[in-house]
């Protein structure tokens, strides 16, 4: 049986899962968007036969397995308590939701309601990313002792954030994601720091320190401070051309590991600019959109099948995610340690 599928949010990201979604074994059945022309123009593009405003209304008039979550973050945890209500599976970008209350109540109905919830922490997926995990399961390192995370972003693409999110939600959650996956303990205390610089409502600059229940150390430390003249990291696909420069470190009493997004291995040269484009998130190869996107989109439509388990992102750990994200913005904002209850 094929899988159903319902896209919510057809913007840029949401076209891209389209373009996943097309060598997958689903069929994307409705489109929900506000915006009635992207939602007209989406439809013809991918030719989807339905077409909504509203995700009430969907659910009320088609039958479908999988909803797939892509819309602004602050709507993330309605929009999925809504889609688990009505009995269906849930791929939901991140952050599974901005408030910790809200991400626990979607575990609980989730549970009663018998359904999955995956969330789309996209470095999961990524090969090196896994290799780090693996190293670490091997015991090839000892003891994790300091987990580093470093992600920079293109200056220019700031504004359209600075007054929508706060970057822990769009940015720092991804690393806080893998110290969790990585550190394998509940987070007990977080203190963090940012900085405006360009002025905007949201801090261009976070730095955050995550102390485990094992005595794991994590940094994180996230900037929207690159330059244009940057070497362009993501091109094509996603039609936002500029640069991710992120790097990963962990450090073990008996070794060390480190893994870079992107670097030179690939470069484009041209009179206009010089591209080093990543291969790791949503690559374009013989014409289909693959890498960690394609990889997690298509784990989700198993999990949803129930053809295998929810243990590459569990849950519990995209709730403790949640629950450490928040205590970094209140920590950040106003200047003080917070402590985590287990």
């Amino acid at each position: 049986m094929v899988m159903r599928v319902a896209l919510v949010g057809a913007g840029r990201f949401g076209a891209l899962h389209l373009h996943a979604f097309r060598s997958l074994p689903v069929e994307v059945a409705a489109v929900c968007e506000p915006d009635g022309e992207r939602r007209a123009a989406v439809q013809e593009e991918f030719g989807i036969p339905a077409g909504y405003g509203s995700l009430d209304e969907l659910l009320e008039r088609e039958s479908v397995d999988l909803v797939d979550v892509v819309s602004d973050e602050s709507t993330h945890g309605e929009l999925v308590l809504k889609a688990v209500e009505a009995g269906c599976h849930v791929f939901v970008e991140k952050p599974l939701s901005m408030d910790p209350a809200e991400a626990g109540r979607i575990r609980d109905r989730t549970r009663a309601r018998g359904v999955q919830v995956v969330t789309g922490q996209i470095s999961r997926f990524g090969a090196g990313y896994q290799h780090l995990r693996d190293v670490l399961d091997r015991g090839e390192l000892g003891r994790p002792v300091n987990l580093r995370f470093r992600r920079d972003f293109s200056r220019s693409w700031f504004p359209a954030f600075g007054r929508r999110v706060h970057p822990v939600w769009e940015s720092g959650v991804h690393d806080i994601d893998l110290a969790v996956w990585y550190a394998g303990a509940p987070c007990r205390e977080v203190y963090a720091v940012q900085r405006r610089v360009s002025g905007l409502e949201y801090p261009d600059t976070l730095v955050a320190v995550l102390t485990f229940a094992n005595d794991v150390v994590a940094t994180v430390e996230s900037a929207w401070l690159v330059p244009d003249a940057a070497p362009q990291t993501l091109r094509g696909s996603l039609e936002l051309d500029g640069t991710i420069d992120a790097v990963t470190e962990l450090l073990g009493d008996r070794g060390t590991a480190a893994y870079r997004l992107a670097h030179d291995g690939l470069s484009v040269r041209t009179d206009t600019a010089l591209a080093q484009p990543e291969l790791t998130l949503w690559p374009t190869v013989a014409g289909r959109v693959s890498g960690a996107l394609a990889a997690e989109l298509g784990y989700a439509v198993e999990v949803a099948a129930g053809t295998r388990g929810n243990d590459v992102i569990p849950l519990d750990e995209a709730v403790e995610g949640i629950r450490i994200a928040a205590a970094v913005q209140r920590s950040a904002e106003q200047g003080v340690r917070v402590t985590l209850g287990t």
